[in-house]
């Protein structure tokens, strides 16, 4: 078969003015494409296979059989350009004929490519993961090595993508921390969140939601605390706004408490990367094509306004890009908006009419008598702890239902994480764990006590905005 391949190059390289080319791996199908249209189909059931499985071997093989077979380069001369010893060239070449022979014919090369719905927009930290997680290719090589460490050719057996393109993605993907070198074989470096794990986690939920949501139910509309003495601007808003930013916070302090304390599972400091960035990749399989994160998946925007920090508290099935971009609380924080809003009150003049309007519309701002106001709390330091503190209630038999809640996540999460990737584990029961806000926040305003958010198909909704709020003075881990 080979024979039949290489008399076949032959002609059509002589055809070429006779002149002696040596071609890539990538101008390989470009000249099989050419044969393939002046033979006789019978010819491309012959040699296809050959190519095919000619695209499996790394480059290391490839580039060598392309030389000597097509152009037709003697063993010395390719062990002056590849600077190896002759006896090296055959080896490689006798390799290489062992290995397409034992691939053609077997359905491992029958591959049909259905695409990898992953959400890769998120980190835990402060990094870019869609950057080098936003291509098919990239997702097909790092699902491929996830379970084990895996070489180039098995990456391709296992693909059906030709070593050629795995090779050209893997120095980014490497750059990127997403992939780790192990010897010859590649390993993917970062836990796949996949939907049938989330589902098997997922199982012992539903009482834990249930309880907890009873708990902050009863602490923050049944029991009287007069949050309105602390004064912070927004306190007339009432629970079933403020409710939005206390809900996640309460939960995340408690989760992170009993998690790193208690239980002893703290998720360490966040990893430096190659890049510059530090954390770690948050990767989570989707339904569909959209790649939209996960309903309940929950997160924490934060800008810095030289003064202070703008938070968003967000929960997915709520979230409007329009609030954090677009003009909205990064524009706001990039101005320093808040500390020039004393009371809240934007004072005349400080926005422009058309900033202003597209504030309006983000539900950033709100008109009031006699001017514009800001739409969200405001807080100094002392006041948010203040009103914080309030409802920071201890509850032992709670307490235990979440450690072992938590416990029960951390041990599904060990039957489907590979072992190498077991150290990335806690830190993931902490973006995990923070779900429970989700959950938690859609049972409140089933039962009536928070603010039900519009949507996004429902056209005289406006961005919800109640997740966020403006605190003086340094950053705080929330």
């Amino acid at each position: 078969m080979w024979r039949i391949a290489h008399n076949r190059y032959a002609r059509f390289l002589g055809a070429r003015n006779k002149r002696q080319s040596i071609l890539s791996g990538q101008e390989l199908y470009e000249v099989a494409e050419e044969c393939l249209q002046a033979e006789e189909p019978s010819v491309e059931e012959e040699y296809e296979p050959v190519f095919r499985c000619l695209h499996t071997l790394s480059s290391e093989y490839r580039d060598i059989f392309v030389d000597y077979y097509i152009g037709e380069m003697p063993v010395k001369q390719l062990a002056q350009k590849y600077a190896l010893p002759e006896t090296t060239i055959k080896w490689r070449l006798n390799v290489g004929r062992s290995r397409i022979r034992e691939r053609i014919g077997t359905d491992q090369m029958d591959k049909v490519y259905q695409r990898i719905n992953w959400n890769t927009h998120g980190c835990n930290g402060s990094m870019d993961s869609h950057r080098y997680l936003h291509s098919q290719i990239a997702r097909a090589i790092c699902r491929a090595a996830y379970e084990k460490p895996l070489t180039v050719e098995e990456i391709s057996m296992c693909t059906g993508i030709p070593t050629i393109y795995i090779e050209d993605e893997l120095p980014g993907l490497i750059y990127g921390d997403a992939i780790r070198k192990i010897g010859n074989k590649y390993a993917t470096d970062f836990i796949v969140f996949r939907l049938k794990d989330r589902a098997d986690t997922e199982a012992v939920q539903e009482p834990v939601v249930r309880a907890i949501t009873d708990s902050y139910e009863e602490l923050l509309w049944q029991q009287e605390r007069d949050f309105r003495k602390i004064g912070f601007y927004g306190c007339d808003f009432g629970m079933e706004r403020l409710g939005y930013i206390l809900i996640p916070y309460l939960i995340r302090q408690k989760l992170e408490a009993l998690k790193n304390h208690r239980l002893r599972l703290s998720s360490g400091s966040f990893p430096p990367r190659k890049d510059g960035g530090h954390g770690w990749f948050i990767v989570t399989e989707s339904a569909g094509a959209n790649e939209e994160p996960w309903k309940y998946s929950t997160g924490c925007n934060v800008n810095s306004t030289g003064e202070g920090h703008i938070y968003f508290y967000w929960v997915n099935q709520f979230y409007d890009r329009r609030v954090y971009r677009n003009g909205g609380t990064a524009w706001l924080a990039e101005q320093g908006i808040p500390q020039k809003c004393p009371g809240g009150a934007v004072p005349e003049g400080l926005i422009a009419e058309e900033d202003m309007v597209r504030l309006i519309q983000n539900h950033l701002v709100r008109k009031k008598e006699g001017g514009y106001a800001l739409n969200f709390a405001c807080f100094t330091r002392k006041q948010f702890d203040d009103f914080c503190a309030l409802y920071k209630a201890e509850d032992g038999k709670l307490d235990d239902m979440l450690c072992d809640w938590i416990l029960s996540v951390r041990k599904s999460f060990e039957g489907f994480v590979p072992a190498r990737l077991h150290g990335q584990i806690n830190q993931w029961i902490s973006v995990y764990c923070g779900e429970l806000a989700g959950h938690v926040t859609e049972e409140l305003i089933r039962r009536g006590r928070l603010e039900k958010p519009g949507t996004l198909e429902e056209p005289e909704a406006q961005p919800f905005v109640d997740g966020v709020f403006y605190v003086e003075g340094d950053f705080m881990l929330i």
